[in-house]
Protein backbone atom coordinates (compact mmCIF):
# COMPACT_ATOMS: atom_id res chain seq x y z
CA UNK A 1 0.00 0.00 0.00
CA UNK A 2 2.97 2.41 0.94
CA UNK A 3 4.31 2.29 -2.29
CA UNK A 4 1.07 3.22 -3.89
CA UNK A 5 0.27 5.62 -1.98
CA UNK A 6 3.53 7.38 -1.50
CA UNK A 7 3.69 9.26 -4.62
CA UNK A 8 0.11 12.08 -5.41
CA UNK A 9 -0.77 12.94 -8.39
CA UNK A 10 -2.96 16.43 -8.05
CA UNK A 11 -4.97 16.82 -11.33
CA UNK A 12 -7.03 20.15 -12.05
CA UNK A 13 -9.92 19.78 -13.65
CA UNK A 14 -11.08 23.16 -15.21
CA UNK A 15 -9.28 26.53 -14.82
CA UNK A 16 -10.34 28.47 -11.59
CA UNK A 17 -7.51 27.85 -9.51
CA UNK A 18 -3.80 28.74 -10.43
CA UNK A 19 -0.65 27.01 -11.01
CA UNK A 20 1.55 28.31 -8.54
CA UNK A 21 -1.67 27.93 -5.84
CA UNK A 22 -1.58 23.96 -6.87
CA UNK A 23 1.96 23.89 -5.64
CA UNK A 24 1.58 25.75 -2.56
CA UNK A 25 -1.63 22.92 -1.46
CA UNK A 26 1.17 20.23 -2.91
CA UNK A 27 3.78 21.26 -0.27
CA UNK A 28 1.11 21.37 2.30
CA UNK A 29 0.04 18.23 1.67
CA UNK A 30 3.57 16.93 1.85
CA UNK A 31 4.19 18.97 4.98
CA UNK A 32 1.07 17.52 6.36
CA UNK A 33 1.86 13.99 5.85
CA UNK A 34 5.24 13.93 7.05
CA UNK A 35 7.21 11.75 4.26
CA UNK A 36 4.77 9.29 3.97
CA UNK A 37 3.53 11.19 0.75
CA UNK A 38 7.49 11.53 -0.94
CA UNK A 39 6.46 13.19 -4.81
CA UNK A 40 3.37 15.20 -5.87
CA UNK A 41 3.16 15.58 -9.43
CA UNK A 42 0.82 18.36 -11.17
CA UNK A 43 -0.88 17.87 -13.81
CA UNK A 44 -4.32 19.97 -15.74
CA UNK A 45 -7.07 17.11 -16.94
CA UNK A 46 -8.61 18.73 -19.87
CA UNK A 47 -12.81 18.58 -19.68
CA UNK A 48 -15.75 19.82 -21.24
CA UNK A 49 -17.01 23.21 -19.17
CA UNK A 50 -19.50 21.62 -16.62
CA UNK A 51 -21.24 23.29 -13.89
CA UNK A 52 -21.75 19.87 -11.71
CA UNK A 53 -21.01 16.57 -12.26
CA UNK A 54 -21.42 13.34 -10.15
CA UNK A 55 -18.66 12.95 -7.95
CA UNK A 56 -18.35 8.91 -8.07
CA UNK A 57 -18.32 9.50 -12.12
CA UNK A 58 -15.64 11.80 -11.76
CA UNK A 59 -13.34 9.40 -9.78
CA UNK A 60 -13.85 6.46 -11.60
CA UNK A 61 -12.65 8.53 -14.52
CA UNK A 62 -9.25 9.79 -12.65
CA UNK A 63 -9.05 6.15 -11.68
CA UNK A 64 -9.05 5.32 -15.72
CA UNK A 65 -6.35 8.20 -16.73
CA UNK A 66 -3.71 8.19 -13.87
CA UNK A 67 -2.71 5.51 -11.49
CA UNK A 68 -2.45 4.87 -8.69
CA UNK A 69 -3.32 7.95 -5.91
CA UNK A 70 -5.04 10.67 -6.99
CA UNK A 71 -6.34 13.92 -5.79
CA UNK A 72 -8.60 15.96 -8.18
CA UNK A 73 -9.76 19.61 -7.34
CA UNK A 74 -12.51 20.82 -9.77
CA UNK A 75 -13.75 23.90 -10.45
CA UNK A 76 -17.25 22.17 -11.16
CA UNK A 77 -19.86 21.15 -8.25
CA UNK A 78 -19.76 17.52 -6.74
CA UNK A 79 -22.74 15.91 -7.14
CA UNK A 80 -24.23 13.02 -5.00
CA UNK A 81 -27.19 10.15 -5.13
CA UNK A 82 -28.15 11.31 -1.84
CA UNK A 83 -31.88 11.83 -1.34
CA UNK A 84 -31.40 14.49 0.42
CA UNK A 85 -31.06 17.97 -1.03
CA UNK A 86 -28.69 19.39 1.48
CA UNK A 87 -26.17 16.32 1.26
CA UNK A 88 -26.14 15.64 -2.84
CA UNK A 89 -23.85 18.41 -3.17
CA UNK A 90 -20.64 17.98 -1.49
CA UNK A 91 -17.07 19.86 -0.73
CA UNK A 92 -15.30 17.02 -1.10
CA UNK A 93 -14.74 13.05 -1.85
CA UNK A 94 -13.19 9.69 -1.86
CA UNK A 95 -13.88 6.45 -3.61
CA UNK A 96 -13.80 3.04 -1.36
CA UNK A 97 -12.64 1.28 -4.21
CA UNK A 98 -10.09 3.09 -5.58
CA UNK A 99 -7.10 5.73 -3.85
CA UNK A 100 -8.56 8.58 -5.85
CA UNK A 101 -10.39 11.58 -3.66
CA UNK A 102 -12.08 14.53 -5.43
CA UNK A 103 -12.38 18.54 -4.18
CA UNK A 104 -14.55 21.24 -5.51
CA UNK A 105 -13.62 24.41 -5.42
CA UNK A 106 -17.39 25.27 -6.13
CA UNK A 107 -18.49 26.42 -2.71
CA UNK A 108 -14.56 27.70 -0.73
CA UNK A 109 -14.37 30.83 -2.44
CA UNK A 110 -15.26 33.90 -0.66
CA UNK A 111 -18.64 36.12 -1.94
CA UNK A 112 -15.72 38.64 -3.44
CA UNK A 113 -12.50 37.67 -4.41
CA UNK A 114 -11.20 40.96 -4.76
CA UNK A 115 -7.70 41.20 -3.15
CA UNK A 116 -4.48 38.58 -2.66
CA UNK A 117 -6.17 37.41 1.07
CA UNK A 118 -9.21 36.46 0.18
CA UNK A 119 -7.29 34.52 -2.71
CA UNK A 120 -5.40 33.14 -0.33
CA UNK A 121 -7.67 32.11 1.84
CA UNK A 122 -9.74 30.29 -1.12
CA UNK A 123 -6.65 28.31 -1.70
CA UNK A 124 -6.17 27.61 2.14
CA UNK A 125 -9.77 26.22 1.97
CA UNK A 126 -8.89 24.13 -0.94
CA UNK A 127 -5.48 22.79 1.14
CA UNK A 128 -7.90 21.76 4.04
CA UNK A 129 -10.42 19.95 2.23
CA UNK A 130 -7.79 18.34 0.15
CA UNK A 131 -6.09 16.89 3.44
CA UNK A 132 -9.15 15.81 5.13
CA UNK A 133 -10.09 14.02 1.24
CA UNK A 134 -6.69 12.53 0.81
CA UNK A 135 -6.55 11.34 4.49
CA UNK A 136 -9.33 8.97 4.12
CA UNK A 137 -6.95 7.33 1.33
CA UNK A 138 -4.81 6.33 4.48
CA UNK A 139 -7.61 5.22 6.13
CA UNK A 140 -8.16 8.16 8.71
CA UNK A 141 -11.94 8.82 9.59
CA UNK A 142 -13.94 11.34 10.53
CA UNK A 143 -14.14 12.96 13.75
CA UNK A 144 -17.89 13.98 14.45
CA UNK A 145 -16.77 16.13 16.89
CA UNK A 146 -14.48 19.24 16.70
CA UNK A 147 -11.29 17.33 18.30
CA UNK A 148 -8.54 20.02 18.22
CA UNK A 149 -4.71 19.44 17.12
CA UNK A 150 -1.62 20.56 18.26
CA UNK A 151 -1.69 24.70 18.13
CA UNK A 152 -5.08 24.66 18.99
CA UNK A 153 -7.21 24.18 15.56
CA UNK A 154 -9.14 21.59 14.49
CA UNK A 155 -7.86 18.41 13.15
CA UNK A 156 -8.13 18.63 9.31
CA UNK A 157 -9.89 15.18 9.69
CA UNK A 158 -12.66 17.26 11.97
CA UNK A 159 -16.21 17.05 10.25
CA UNK A 160 -18.67 18.82 12.74
CA UNK A 161 -22.81 18.64 11.68
CA UNK A 162 -22.41 20.19 8.29
CA UNK A 163 -26.42 20.93 8.51
CA UNK A 164 -25.99 22.82 11.63
CA UNK A 165 -24.42 25.90 9.78
CA UNK A 166 -25.92 25.43 6.09
CA UNK A 167 -23.27 25.26 3.85
CA UNK A 168 -21.52 29.12 3.84
CA UNK A 169 -21.73 28.48 7.82
CA UNK A 170 -19.86 25.17 7.37
CA UNK A 171 -16.91 26.60 5.28
CA UNK A 172 -16.70 29.39 7.96
CA UNK A 173 -17.06 27.67 11.40
CA UNK A 174 -15.53 24.26 10.47
CA UNK A 175 -13.05 24.29 7.14
CA UNK A 176 -11.59 27.50 8.24
CA UNK A 177 -11.18 26.21 11.73
CA UNK A 178 -9.37 23.57 10.77
CA UNK A 179 -5.37 23.72 10.65
CA UNK A 180 -2.68 21.94 9.26
CA UNK A 181 -1.65 19.61 11.54
CA UNK A 182 -3.16 16.27 12.30
CA UNK A 183 -4.23 15.61 15.96
CA UNK A 184 -2.50 13.28 18.37
CA UNK A 185 -5.51 10.20 17.18
CA UNK A 186 -4.84 10.70 13.90
CA UNK A 187 -0.52 10.91 13.95
CA UNK A 188 -0.75 7.89 15.78
CA UNK A 189 -1.94 5.89 13.61
CA UNK A 190 -0.22 7.10 10.66
CA UNK A 191 2.82 6.40 12.82
CA UNK A 192 1.68 3.30 13.44
CA UNK A 193 0.62 1.94 9.70
CA UNK A 194 2.97 3.91 7.67
CA UNK A 195 5.65 5.41 9.79
CA UNK A 196 6.49 9.04 10.32
CA UNK A 197 9.38 10.90 8.75
CA UNK A 198 9.84 14.72 8.39
CA UNK A 199 10.83 15.71 5.22
CA UNK A 200 13.58 18.48 4.86
CA UNK A 201 12.15 22.22 3.81
CA UNK A 202 14.25 21.30 0.62
CA UNK A 203 12.91 17.82 0.27
CA UNK A 204 9.54 19.27 0.05
CA UNK A 205 10.37 21.94 -2.60
CA UNK A 206 11.99 19.13 -4.99
CA UNK A 207 9.50 16.93 -4.45
CA UNK A 208 7.27 19.00 -6.73
CA UNK A 209 7.32 17.93 -10.45
CA UNK A 210 5.05 19.19 -13.12
CA UNK A 211 3.51 16.60 -15.42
Amino acid sequence: MLNNLSRLNIVRIGSYITYSSLQKIGAGILNAFRGIIREINLSHYDSPVVDSIDAQLLTMILDEQYEGHVLGITDADLKTEDEDEFYNSILGGKNPRNDVAVVSTKKLAPRQMTSDRQYDLFVDRTLKVALHEVGHNFGLIDHASYQSARGGRLCPMSRGEINKFGYRGYVKVVVDGRGMDFCDDCLSFLENIYGFNQPSPQLLKDSLVAA
